[in-house]
């Protein structure tokens, strides 16, 4: 397999495969449920509600990604429908503002006013192909000598040796605070700026997660025994933005391997005026959304580990805010957590596996 597919599957390890693994997870596979005081439940037998905004009136607004669906969803009213794809597209990268939605469809920024007008903001696909932001990252081993590279498995299954970053788009997660539109490309593994006449540009690109290759590392990927000692760059995968109260962005990262806690996820900040970036937290498992307190506390999901983690200001110390099956989108709004949970049901394919996502609101 060539470097490139090898390199998409290792993304698709990351993001797509949110849809990919749940084809593996039995209906009834769930976590201890262990809430920090009163919940609510806002919404019900959801498919895949991988993303989640709310309204300062305490509206929510979810998508149903693999079924190209947007919703709105306001106390005592029906659902109703705000968008839907007519190609099947991947709708997603939600939030909100004072006079509408933003959302992404496929790889394209999208605009719905409260009033129901809806416009194509930008290409971001059309920026991936133009600027590849990561092209001239470098991923996987490229530390090892050429007689050890020479011996690096190259089956379908193996890790590429070294590539650079690909021409791959997947906008994940979308931020604004009435100025410019952020956003997180997973595939591109980049955090890029729209402006509101739809100008594109790449505010940072992530750095690459190095895992040191062990002895058990190389048997359980079949890697030749001249590999341990060295790193392995994975792709960084940034899944959601938030602007914190500092005027910093948040970015989750949920890294491009193994989703067991063997590539550590994180939590980057990202300076808005120079893109410059810093790791604040680490050791997550599969980080996928998170949102930013006013005092700087960060909640993030972390969705194979089934849990909601809070990290201290500055990066400090983690607590579990509170365990649930497949939590994906966390946001605050108010005195409440918001978050959409159980985002894997209805997708494996088995008799029973109905949709049973569910957004959700704690009281801390």
């Amino acid at each position: 397999m060539s470097s490139s597919k090898s390199a998409r599957r290792l993304v698709a390890a990351g993001v797509a495969a949110l849809a990919a693994l749940a084809t593996t997870v039995a209906p009834n596979a769930t976590a201890s449920t262990s809430a920090p005081s009163d919940r609510d439940v806002l919404a019900h037998g959801l498919l895949s509600p991988l993303s989640v905004a709310v309204t300062n009136q305490g509206a929510i607004v979810y998508s149903a990604n693999f079924a190209g669906e947007l919703y709105l969803k306001k106390a005592g009213e029906p659902r109703k429908l705000l968008f839907r794809s007519k190609k099947g597209a991947e709708v997603g990268a939600v939030s909100v503002d004072r006079r509408g939605v933003w959302f992404v469809h496929g790889a394209a920024l999208m605009r719905r006013t409260w009033k129901g007008e809806v416009r194509r903001v930008a290409g971001l696909g059309a920026h991936e192909q133009a600027t590849n932001p990561d092209g001239e990252a470098t991923y996987g081993a490229p530390s090892l000598s050429p007689e050890c590279a020479a011996q690096w498995p190259t089956g379908p299954e193996a890790p590429p040796q070294e590539y650079d970053g690909i021409v791959e788009s997947h906008p994940y997660g979308t931020a604004t605070a009435g100025g410019p539109v952020y956003v997180a490309d997973a595939a591109g593994n980049s955090i890029l700026k729209v402006r509101r006449d739809g100008t594109v540009s790449t505010l940072a690109v992530l750095p690459a997660i190095p895992v040191e290759i062990t002895q058990e590392f190389a048997d359980s990927a079949d890697l030749p025994d001249c590999a341990v000692g060295h790193s392995y760059r994975f792709e960084p995968v940034p899944t959601d933005v938030e602007i914190g109260p500092d005027g910093l962005l948040y970015v989750s990262s949920l890294p491009g391997g193994p989703e067991d806690g063997t590539v550590p996820g994180g939590v980057f900040t990202v300076d808005p005026a120079n893109g410059n970036h810093t790791q604040i937290a680490t050791d997550l498992v599969s980080a996928t959304g998170l949102d930013v307190a006013a005092n700087g506390d960060v909640f993030v999901s972390e969705l194979f580990a089934g849990k909601i983690t809070r990290i201290a200001a500055g990066g400090g110390a983690q607590s579990t805010f509170v365990r649930v099956p497949f939590p994906a989108a966390v946001e605050l709004e108010g005195d409440f957590v918001y978050a959409s949970v159980n985002v894997l049901s209805g997708l494996s394919g088995q008799p029973g596996d109905a949709p049973a996502g569910k957004v959700v609101r704690y009281t801390p």
